[in-house]
This record gives C-alpha cells, structure tokens and sequence, in this order.
C-alpha cells in the first residue's frame, strides 16, 4: 500500500500532513508514524507464523 503525498513548494521544515481527525502534523512524524505501523504489523505476521509452526511441531512429536 503506498501512500500518495502531493508534491509541495515548502521546505522540509515547513511541511505538513493532516490526520484524519484533521489536525496537521510535520510530514516527518506523519512518515514516522507510518514506519513504526508498518513493522509492528509484519512483526505481528511474522509471530503468528512462529506460533503457527510451533503448534504443527508439537503436534507432529518434534
């Protein structure tokens, strides 16, 4: 899922995303924001495949 940003004229400093509550927040926290959402939900995946293995290892006396 890629997330599309319109261009912007201002400088880094001075740009700013709106949440869906509508607030602005600097771009920066916004990006970071979406990182930190990101790993945490393929770290969730990647322990439910953990599990899942564990449970089929178990079961098959290993």
């Amino acid at each position: 899922m890629t997330i599309k940003r319109p261009p912007s004229n201002e400088s880094p400093g001075d740009q700013s995303s709106q949440t869906p509550s509508g607030k602005k927040v600097p771009m920066a926290m916004s990006m970071m924001v979406d990182s930190m959402v990101r790993m945490i939900q393929k770290g969730s995946n990647n322990l439910e495949d953990l599990d899942s293995k564990e449970s089929l290892n178990s079961k098959n006396g290993d």
